[in-house]
Parts: structure tokens; C-alpha cells; sequence
């Protein structure tokens, strides 16, 4: 379970670290005084930000497969790291959500109208990339207590795992897991 609770913090750290340049980004753009500064400064921050994403998504690889390793071989939950990593980064969502949006609204040039979905696209898909990889821990571990049938399924349970594969919802999906299954272990 070690293994698992460094990649998930790991996976956290990383999150906020690769949107540090994004953050600094919007700020020299919006203050109209930093023009020059932001001319100089906008290339290496959007390439630090494509570089540090491309090293967060192998850590969620990695965490992937660690939760499905540990999980299946210890008998610990992971469900109360899962639940914390989860409420650490609704602050990470909501500026991934702002950045998203300054994102797109700055392609909305006819000249970049073609670009718009394919951009939206993959925003989503890695912003649901790491949603999943911090819920593939609790998802395993539901897995492999039914495998051992050493789990009694209610309502609670199948809501919250239902929860784990949506946006937004995961948050709730995730501290409704961890009750589910301190009832269900006692």
C-alpha cells in the first residue's frame, strides 16, 4: 500500500506543479503593464507546461498499475488516501476548469475554429485521465473484496462507484466509498 499512497501524492504534487507556468502565464497576460515581460516569457512557460504534463501522465500510469498491485496484494483500503487525494485537488479542478475555458476562448478566431473541438477533446480526456487514475485504487479494491467475497454490496457502495467515473462527481463518489466500506469492514 506505500507503493500506492507515494504515486497518489506523487500524482498530486505534480498536478499543481504542472500548472504553476499556466498560472504565470495569465497573470503577465492580464496585466497590460508585463506586455514586454509576457512577449519574452510566453514560450518557455507554455513549453515548461507541456514538459512538466508529460511527465505527470507517466506517474499516473504508475499509479495505476501500483494500485492494482497493491491493492490485490494487501488486504489494507485505500479508500481514506483516495478520499483526502481527492479533496486536495478540488482547487486543482477548478483552475484547471478556468484555464480550460481562457483556453479555449482565446481560439475562438475563425481561423482556429477547426482546432476548437480537437483542443476541448483532448483537454477532456486528460483532465478525465487523471480523475480515474486517482479512483482506480478504490475501484481495485472493490475488485478484489468481491473476488474474495469478503464484501456485502449495498446501495451505498454501487452509487459511489458509479460517482467514481464521472466529473465532479467523483469527489462525493470517493468520501461516500470511504463510509461505505468503514461500514462494511465493521
Amino acid at each position: 500500500m506505500k507503493a500506492n499512497k507515494i504515486t497518489l501524492i506523487a500524482q498530486t504534487i505534480g498536478m499543481y506543479v504542472m500548472h504553476l507556468p499556466l498560472y504565470i502565464f495569465l497573470v503577465l497576460f492580464s496585466i497590460p503593464s508585463l506586455a514586454e515581460f509576457f512577449d519574452k516569457a510566453s514560450g518557455p512557460l507554455l513549453i515548461s507546461f507541456f514538459v512538466l504534463t508529460a511527465l505527470v501522465f507517466p506517474i499516473c500510469i504508475i499509479n495505476a498499475v501500483f494500485s492494482v498491485i497493491t491493492v490485490f496484494k494487501g488486504e489494507e483500503s485505500p479508500s481514506k488516501v483516495s478520499m483526502v487525494v481527492k479533496l486536495a485537488l478540488i482547487p486543482w479542478y477548478i483552475m484547471n476548469f478556468i484555464i480550460c475555458i481562457c483556453l479555449l476562448s482565446g481560439m475562438l478566431n475563425p481561423f482556429l475554429f477547426l482546432a476548437v473541438p480537437i483542443v476541448a477533446a483532448i483537454l477532456i480526456c486528460s483532465t478525465y485521465i487523471y480523475m480515474f487514475s486517482t479512483s482506480l485504487p478504490d475501484i481495485a479494491y472493490f475488485i478484489n473484496r468481491l473476488i474474495k467475497k469478503k464484501l456485502k454490496i449495498n446501495a451505498l457502495i454501487i452509487v459511489s462507484l458509479v460517482f467514481l467515473f464521472i466529473f465532479c462527481l467523483d469527489i462525493a463518489g470517493g468520501v461516500m466509498y470511504h463510509i461505505a466500506m468503514n461500514k462494511n469492514e465493521k
